[in-house]
This record gives C-alpha cells, sequence and structure tokens, in this order.
C-alpha cells in the first residue's frame, strides 16, 4: 500500500485560527481558505500544490490513488478533515505521526512537528508560516508563495522521516486504533440496531399507556400547564409556582427541573398526585415516543475508544 503524506496550508488570522475554534468550526467555516498543499508518495519527491480549489481538487483526484493508499499527517484530524470534507477524499488508512508520537512519548510532552524534528534530529522546521498571518492566496506573491511552498515541503518530509524512525518500535496493530479514531471525527458513522430500537420503542409506548391509565387524567390535561394545575388542585393539592426569569411574572412550576414539580413526586398522597406529576414528567421528557428513543441511546457522549494516541472526540455509537 502507497503512503500518502500531506501538509495543508490555509488561511488564518488573529481570530479566525486553530488557536479559537475547533477543527470543525475552522473547517467548515466559510472564512476558510486552503493556500496550498505538498504531496509526498512513499519516498518519492515532494510536490507543493496550490491553486484555485476547483483546480486543485480536481488535480488531486486525478493523480492520486487515495482509495488504495494510506494518507500520513502530523495531526492527521487536521489534514484529513480537509481531504474528506471539502475535497470528497477518502483514503484506504489513516496514519499520523502526532498520534504516534504521544503514544511513545505521552501527552505531558510537546508534541509538536518541530517539538519531534528537533527531538530526533532530523532537520530543522520552518517558520515561514508566520508570514502568512492574514493573507489570502491571492496576497502572497509569486516569491513568497514559492517560500511558503518550500515551508509547506520541508514540513512534509519532517513528517515522513518521523513516521519511518517511529514504525521501527510502533506495534503495527496499534495503527489500525489510530485509523479508528481518527475515522470517528474525520468519516463519523452511525450504526443502529433497528431490533433493540423497535423493542424500546414498543416499551416506551406501553410505559406511556400504563402511567396514563394509572393516573385517571387525560393527555391533554397532563400537556396544558392550567389544566394540569386544575387537576392537581382537584386532587387537593397546590400547583407550584415560581418567577418567571423573562417575564418577572409568576408561572406555574412545572419544567422538569423546577425543585417544586421535583417535590411533587414525594407528595404524602401517593395514589393520585404522585401519579399524576409521574406522567406529566414522562411526557414533557418524550412528547414524542421516536425521539425518546434517540435521547435514551444516545443522550451521553460517547468517549473516543484510545486515550493516549490521539485528542479527538469519538463520533461513532454504536448500539
Amino acid at each position: 500500500m502507497n503512503i500518502i503524506t500531506i501538509d495543508f496550508e490555509t488561511y488564518y488570522d488573529k481570530q479566525f485560527s486553530l488557536s479559537k475554534l475547533t477543527t470543525e468550526q475552522y473547517v467548515r467555516s466559510p472564512e476558510f481558505e486552503v493556500i496550498g498543499l505538498s504531496v509526498k508518495v512513499n519516498a518519492g519527491e515532494t510536490d507543493w500544490i496550490s491553486g484555485p480549489f476547483n483546480a486543485v481538487k480536481e488535480y488531486l483526484h486525478d493523480n492520486y490513488d487515495w482509495e488504495n493508499s494510506a494518507v500520513l499527517a502530523h495531526n492527521t484530524m487536521f489534514d484529513g478533515a480537509i481531504l474528506s470534507w471539502l475535497f470528497d477524499i477518502h483514503p484506504k488508512l489513516y496514519l499520523d505521526t502526532l498520534c504516534m508520537g504521544r503514544a511513545l512519548h505521552g501527552t505531558e510532552v510537546g508534541g509538536s512537528l518541530k517539538y519531534l524534528a528537533d527531538m530526533y534530529e532530523i532537520g530543522e522546521k520552518g517558520n515561514e508560516v508566520g508570514n502568512a498571518i492574514g493573507k489570502r492566496r491571492r496576497d502572497f506573491t509569486e516569491d513568497e508563495l514559492e517560500r511558503y511552498g518550500d515551508y509547506c515541503i520541508q514540513d512534509v518530509e519532517l513528517t515522513y522521516q518521523l513516521f519511518e524512525i517511529f514504525l521501527k518500535v510502533f506495534p503495527k496493530k496499534e495503527l489500525k486504533v489510530i485509523d479508528m479514531t481518527l475515522r470517528m471525527f474525520i468519516d463519523p458513522v452511525l450504526e443502529l440496531d433497528v431490533g433493540k430500537l423497535e423493542d424500546h420503542l414498543d416499551t416506551l409506548q406501553e410505559q406511556k399507556e400504563h402511567l396514563l391509565a394509572e393516573c385517571g387524567i387525560a393527555k391533554e390535561e397532563l400537556m396544558s400547564n392550567p389544566k394540569f394545575a386544575k387537576a392537581l388542585e382537584a386532587l387537593g393539592v397546590v400547583p407550584p409556582m415560581k418567577t418567571s426569569l423573562r417575564t418577572g411574572k409568576e408561572a406555574f412550576a412545572f419544567a422538569k427541573s423546577d425543585e417544586g414539580f421535583k417535590a411533587l413526586q414525594e407528595h404524602d398522597d401517593a395514589s393520585t398526585s404522585p401519579s399524576s406529576c409521574k406522567n406529566r414528567f414522562e411526557e414533557h421528557a418524550r412528547r414524542d415516543a421516536h425521539r425518546e428513543v434517540y435521547r435514551h441511546w444516545y443522550s451521553g457522549h460517547v468517549a473516543r475508544a484510545y486515550p493516549i494516541l490521539c485528542r479527538t472526540h469519538r463520533k461513532v455509537w454504536r448500539v
């Protein structure tokens, strides 16, 4: 399998940068612009590519076999996201020297390309990127763009050298973990167990019907604040009140987070008022049983699979 090493250089300024925004906010922003990128296939020469977006996209699709190759970068979460989200390029495998470096040296030491290049004495990372702040591609002179290209090429060369060094000691099976972790961010997938979800939906519907029958109050009364208040009063229960933060007026404290409403569920009359409150609580939490299926399974943020390798967020849920 070929290894295609890449590095993107993109527009940034004091407010629009990865230090101010998440990777997703930055790459998906209309302000985002690719100034250029460098590409190296295996140990071959590194090419600098810069031009209008559509021309660069066409060139990348026509000249590289991405689907049968591995993509390597330093912080592939960034470069891989650009490839996938903007250029519709999806390689067979993702590799990342940042992830490898963190696995080998931990997260308490520097993981930047400059830090690792200095540590392994493989070459010096340039500083041309500092001269590009606030400059769109059209703002570069030909000489400036050429220097920026040389800087980008050097980054690719350093990344490839680091990968060869790391690969000598890095467990091969862990490369698959890196690929999986990166795909959770770059190409997230939602997998559903339809049978399990349908069973859960049936359970929710049965619970709802049972609760409605238990309290003896129509659904319409539970879903209307004034009607629900009257139903409570008919049971001899004083409806809880609160002062609205928005209007400053008195309002019913029937939100599921309101302390007064939660207290009703512990009411002394266990056969009447608590059932009504529980029913309203359930109805208010899932006005639509289909929505509740998703809330049940996906309310928590699922942690990524391998903490030491890559600081990213897992966006694959497996039910």
